[in-house]
């Protein structure tokens, strides 16, 4: 008996009876996958249109083929158990099956719908061939791609040829019955690919969860900001949404109320900008273009009425309100052309910059009567610091090139009083700060370097310079000018200052090792205290003055921006903003964890690890390092232009750690970043990645890369002078020479007044030639990927150009890719796609030894 079975299996199976869903079939020459399950949609039956019979202006009549080429809806998102049409008053769902046949149609002429997902885990050429009896359409991500018009009842098949890369593909055939062929309504489809691309390099389902790509990365509907009113019930969102192909971005605003999620007012679809809200009311101003000129224009959200307070802008660039709406100061820019001969004497290093002769000034615009008052004048910028709470004075600052001492500007910040037009200095500084009033108005809290005010905020030895970066809070006596530091002590770094006149605490929003916090200063007790809150990475936060509610937003290490808002009095907080919800709900993170290791100085580096999302603890995997090394830290931000989640999605671990000298970790810590220029934080890199892979036996010791950008691609440069742990490197805009980048760069001498404080050309050769890349060239034998806009005015071009020609003298592997027009990041849509696969498929060549992407992004040229 068993054997009577088993004949019958092997001959079912010889007929291809046991062929599984979505089959995989290998011969010599190909691996193909037969399409066995589908969603589809459909039958829906469709009529000819009115006068179908006639010719249009172009002599050409309508066929039944048109039904099929018109597109009645865009089909993207595919899950089985989801709407799709509504026709008759009938729901059209999508319905996971394996059957491509339609036996029981009896209307002349109907659609269908049939739909799979391809996971391409490689860059792959690929072949889909369809069969079928009757015409179609075949998309893949909504672009068509394949058709058939000239259907005659018998059995055709047609093939396209198609390059993927890594991604999820949504691929869609539309087929048209046509009852009069007298054929059965059946669509076959089979997708192969060359057997050369080892690894599994495609998979098929119907499954519509998928890993994150470059689009989750750039699409998508961003929260930017938010604003509470005074009284905390209403929040004002930002948002930014950029569209394919060519990048179109998109930014407005939108009024919700907190208690019901409702929106009430959105600027959408009109061009409206810059919008405030009205101190204690629920009035917004905003700039309005009706593209003839612009408007200053007040709204009033209870009555639905607006109304113009300025027309007629002209170089128009901000303004604030005062605290009871009585009126509002805003700021003209004024521009000094050069000589526009062609010959033209540069006035400083600034004056290199095309904004320096730039000029703003202030003017208050008073809301009885609409009258615009003059309040500053001169040739330097006037910046408003503050309003005073009891609107009759302001803080402005004035800041101006000083190439005397460090760090080579000077800083005037002055108080007016608007009633008499007088104004008194209140400090005259090489290191320069923000401030805001006191709640009283008798203080300021100042921001600025641990330098500040002769350096009452340094708690570092004598001779150690601190991180100018590392901002500290100072709080300053109008009275008598007496200074008292905040924040000595205080280990983050801080980014915002806020005090609050509702509870007239201080509120500080702070670099805190990889996270960005907000915390809470008790001014008295000068006792701090840490907010609860939601997201990993908060950029701004915003305070109602009425009530004890704040607004921040931020992102997570694996989540996109949200908004929140914060009760101050019993610390719990509401989101109401998660805008890119629904465009991540089938995206599939990995797994991410905190790894520390202790450096041979004593100090703790912190640093995390990604995993793939579908990560297999008994396989091995390729590893790239990702650091940036100086004054920053890589915080667990989602995003941006090195997207650790996104390395991760392509099968790589990734290791990111924050060397010495970052801020965020303590005055002592950040200080270590000045003149060290790869002295500590390389080898804190190298020991890093060597017990990162000691501690992870799954990580292939030979397939590791790393990549870093500005400070963070001269890490990458340098590192490849002391080590020959990586297989590849790769450099996005590193400096090669320190001294080049001192003199040409737009910010390279201010930069370095802090980076290689009291440190020149000319008195340290030793850090400006031992410490430059350039200079240790020889050393280098990693393949290196260079990569750089060719506009760029932070780090020269010149810096990669010199680094790549010395590569090339000395027979080594480097290749260098410009991009043209970009500055120092690459912000155009179709450059940033390109450049970001060009990473992709350089770590592909070099750490899976996967060469065919590389290759058809840059074929090899005989030149």
């Amino acid at each position: 008996m068993k054997k009577y079975f088993l004949f019958i299996f092997l001959v079912m199976l010889s007929l291809g009876i046991f062929l599984p869903v979505n089959a995989e079939e290998i011969n010599q020459q190909s691996v193909s996958f037969t399409v066995s399950q589908w969603l589809t949609a459909g039958p829906v039956v469709v009529q000819m249109p009115a006068f179908y019979q006639r010719n249009n202006m172009m002599g050409k009549s309508f066929s039944p083929v048109d039904l099929l080429k018109f597109q009645q809806k865009p089909v993207t998102d595919v899950k089985a158990g989801t709407d799709f049409l509504v026709t008759d008053g009938q729901q059209v769902i999508w319905k996971d099956q394996s059957s491509s046949t339609i036996s029981s149609i009896t209307d002349d002429l109907a659609l269908k719908w049939q739909a799979f997902y391809i996971q391409v885990n490689r860059y792959v050429p690929v072949n889909i061939t369809v069969n079928t009896t009757q015409d179609f359409e075949l998309f893949v991500n909504g672009n068509l791609t394949l058709s058939k018009y000239d259907a005659d009842g018998k059995a055709a098949q047609k093939s396209d040829s198609l390059k993927l890369e890594p991604g999820k593909y949504l691929v869609v055939i539309k087929s048209l019955y046509q009852k009069k062929y007298n054929a059965p309504w059946q669509v076959d489809a089979k997708v192969s690919y060359d057997k050369k691309f080892t690894g599994q390099a495609i998979s098929l389902s119907t499954s519509d969860e998928q890993l994150l790509d470059l689009s989750h990365i750039l699409l998508g509907k961003m929260l930017t900001n938010t604003q509470l009113s005074d009284d905390g019930t209403l929040v004002l969102l930002n948002f930014s949404e950029t569209y394919p192909p060519d990048g179109k971005t998109v930014n407005w605003f939108e009024v919700k109320s907190i208690a019901d999620h409702k929106v009430i007012f959105s600027s959408l679809h009109s061009d409206r900008y810059q919008a405030e809200w009205v101190p204690g009311s629920h009035k917004i101003t905003y700039v309005a273009d009706n593209g003839v000129s612009q408007a200053l224009m007040c709204y009033n959200l209870d009555t639905h009425h607006e109304k113009v307070l300025m027309n007629k802008l002209e170089r128009f660039s901000g303004y604030e309100w005062d605290h009871f709406g009585k009126y509002l100061i805003f700021s003209i820019e004024e521009k000094y052309e050069k000589d526009t001969s062609g010959v033209f004497m540069v006035h400083g290093m600034e004056d290199r910059l095309p904004s320096y002769r730039i000029r703003t000034q202030l003017f208050m615009l008073k809301i009885n009567d609409l009258s615009i008052t003059p309040l500053t004048y001169g040739y330097l910028t006037n910046n408003l610091e503050d309003i005073s709470p009891d609107d009759h004075r302001i803080l402005i600052a004035q800041n101006f090139p000083d190439y005397t001492e460090r760090p080579y500007t000077k800083q005037v910040m002055m108080e007016m009083n608007l009633n008499t037009m007088k104004v008194d200095t209140l400090w005259f500084t090489s290191f320069g700060g923000d401030a805001v009033y006191s709640p009283d108005g008798k203080q300021l809290l100042v921001t600025g370097s641990p330098s500040m005010f002769n350096g009452i905020g340094n708690i570092l030895k004598k001779g150690t310079i601190p991180n100018d970066f590392d901002l500290q809070a100072y709080l300053f006596n109008l009275s008598d000018h007496k200074v008292t530091p905040l924040t000595r002590d205080f280990t983050p770094a801080l980014l915002q200052s806020y005090w609050n006149p509702y509870d007239k605490q201080i509120y500080f929003l702070v670099s805190d090792r990889s996270y960005q916090d907000i915390w809470k200063l008790n001014p008295e007790t000068k006792q701090f205290q840490k907010l609860d809150t939601h997201v990993d990475v908060i950029n701004q936060m915003s305070f109602a003055t009425k009530s004890p509610m704040l607004s921040y937003s931020g992102t997570s290490i694996s989540h996109p921006a949200t908004g929140w808002v914060y009760n101050l009095s019993d610390g719990k907080d509401t989101e109401v903003s998660n805008p890119e919800k629904s465009f991540f709900k089938n995206i599939e993170f990995g797994k991410i964890e905190d790894w520390n290791f202790v450096d041979k100085q004593g100090l703790t580096i912190e640093g995390r690890v990604y995993y793939p999302p579908n990560y297999d603890p008994s396989k091995t995997y390729p590893l790239i390092v990702y650091y940036y090394g100086g004054t920053d830290p890589t915080t667990r931000d989602f995003g941006g232009r090195y997207p650790l989640n996104l390395f991760a999605a392509m099968g790589y671990m990734v290791y990111t750690l924050q060397p010495s000298g970052a801020t965020g970790f303590g005055q002592k810590f950040s200080a270590l970043h000045v003149n060290g220029w790869g002295k500590e934080n390389a080898q804190d890199i190298i020991e890093g990645t060597k017990k990162f892979i000691a501690a992870h036996p799954n990580v292939e010791a030979d397939n590791v890369g790393c990549i870093g950008a500005s400070y963070g691609g001269y890490m990458t440069l340098w590192l490849q002078t002391q080590t020959n742990i990586f297989k590849t490197a790769i450099d996005h805009a590193g400096i090669s020479f320190i001294g080049s980048y001192w003199g040409q760069g737009y910010w390279g001498y201010s930069y370095s007044a802090v980076a290689s404080a009291n440190s020149f050309p000319w008195n340290n050769k030793k850090l400006y030639v031992d410490q430059s890349p350039l200079f240790n060239a020889d050393k280098v034998h990693t393949p290196i990927l260079l990569l750089q806009g060719t506009a760029d005015t932070n780090v020269p071009t010149g810096e990669s150009i010199q680094f790549y020609t010395a590569m090339k003298i000395l027979g080594r592997t480097a290749d260098f890719v410009e991009v043209k027009g970009q500055n120092h990041h690459i912000l155009d849509y179709k450059d940033r796609i390109m450049w970001q696969k060009t990473i992709f498929a350089w770590f592909a060549k070099y750490l899976k030894n996967q060469p065919e992407w590389w290759d058809a992004l840059y074929p090899h040229k005989d030149l």
